[in-house]
């Protein structure tokens, strides 16, 4: 009985300490997986402008449920249509506005090159989708004579889209830089790193 009762004892007290721990990393990889999903719709989006020749927006539904799609479609971002590339955001997932992000002065100036004047939009927003050129490059509309454009004639372009867990307030982001590279980081409460 007392042998019992020792192994008893010791399975609570290594529960007390793993179950924390399996927590935590839990937590992390739901963040990082929102952040790895989201990149690697970009990337599709990047890929089929490029292949379609033509741009693509790609844009964050707040939900419930929370998702991200790239409309290829055409339907100008009313919402998702069956066919349009998809990912689903795990509810614990936040899309957070960067006005509400922390220190993004350090991500811009990894970001950009340094003295860069470029205004990075925030893709975090319903209302403000990622958009992909037909050369792969991200770009921002423009009204033209027959419809709308997207291409480098607007000016470089530059996105960002941050996340936070909403159990454990961390936090990613993925960027977009003005030559099409995708990146994910994470925040370690004062600065941004490369993942």
């Amino acid at each position: 009985m007392l042998e019992l009762v020792i192994v008893i004892a010791i399975v609570l007290i290594v529960a007390a300490i793993a179950v924390p721990n399996t927590m935590s990393l839990i937590h992390a990889s739901r963040l990082r997986g929102a952040g790895s999903d989201l990149s690697s719709l970009l990337q599709t989006a990047r890929i089929r402008s490029v292949q379609d020749d033509r741009y693509y927006s790609s844009y964050i539904i707040a939900g419930p449920p929370r998702e991200a799609y790239v409309d290829v479609t055409g339907n100008g971002g009313t919402g998702w249509v069956s066919g349009d590339p998809l990912i689903a955001i795990n509810s614990e997932i936040t899309p957070v506005a960067a006005a509400n992000a922390p220190n993004t002065a350090n991500l811009q100036g990894q970001l950009l090159p340094a003295g860069s004047t470029l205004a990075v939009k925030d893709g975090s927003t319903t209302g403000t989708p990622v958009i992909f050129s037909p050369r792969g490059l991200p770009c921002t509309t423009l009204a033209a004579t027959g419809g709308t454009v997207c291409d480098s004639a607007g000016g470089a372009t530059a996105f960002w889209i941050f996340f936070q867990d909403t159990s454990t307030t961390n936090w990613e982001a993925v960027t977009v830089s003005p030559a099409g590279r995708v990146q994910k980081w994470l925040y370690s409460g004062s600065v941004w790193s490369k993942i």
